[in-house]
C-alpha cells in the first residue's frame, strides 16, 4: 500500500474510533508473529517490526507495524 493511501486508511480509522485518538500505552515492541494491524489491516509478519499498545480509555489493545504507528501518532493529532 502507498504511504497516502495509508495515510488516508488510518485517518479513516481514526475518525470512525477503529484506532484512538488518545496516546496510548507501550506495551511491548518487537517482531510481528502473525496478527493483524488495527492500523493497515495487513498482518504483522515475522521480519516485520511492531509495537502493541493499549488505549488508555477503554484498554484495548492495539497492534501496529512501525510504520504505521508512526503515521497514527501524526495524524491523530490533527
Amino acid at each position: 500500500m502507498d504511504a497516502d493511501a495509508l495515510r488516508q486508511l488510518i485517518r479513516q480509522r481514526i475518525q470512525d474510533g477503529r484506532l484512538p485518538r488518545d496516546d496510548t500505552l507501550e506495551l511491548a515492541h518487537g517482531h510481528g508473529i502473525g496478527q493483524v494491524c488495527d492500523g493497515c489491516g495487513a498482518e504483522i509478519a515475522r521480519d516485520q517490526s511492531m509495537t502493541v499498545r493499549i488505549d488508555r480509555t477503554n484498554y484495548r489493545t492495539i497492534r501496529l507495524h512501525d510504520e504505521c504507528f508512526r503515521i497514527w501518532d501524526a495524524e491523530r493529532l490533527l
